[in-house]
């Protein structure tokens, strides 16, 4: 790691404003990675297979994450589609109403 590698922030914290799509919005310091044995991987060279397991891991973290977050909105958009159905249904139920009596006079 060079010294202008450690002036890079991280960044970690998603939005949940639920007009925009989730960004990323908080940058913090970097942190103590000899804590967690990350430090001795990150100081030599990674051979092939330590490479793939990480590219795996990080691959099936973000496949969770996004899943989360992408069923949360779906769930929400669900919801929003199923009030907007209803509220014309009912917008337009004495029309269809009114419409169904007409037919059933004219038939007798």
């Amino acid at each position: 790691m060079t010294d202008h590698d450690d002036e890079l922030p991280i960044l970690t914290e998603i939005s949940d404003d639920q007009e925009e799509l989730p960004i990323l919005t908080s940058v913090v310091t970097p942190i103590d990675l000899s804590a967690t044995g990350a430090h001795e991987i990150a100081t030599r060279p990674l051979n092939p297979a330590e490479v793939h397991h990480l590219l795996h891991q990080l691959e099936t973290h973000l496949e969770t994450v996004f899943t989360q977050k992408l069923n949360s909105q779906l769930e929400q958009l669900q919801r929003l589609a199923v009030e907007l159905a209803i509220s014309e249904f009912k917008a337009e139920l004495p029309q269809l109403i009114i419409d169904a009596l007409k037919n059933s006079d004219n038939k007798h």
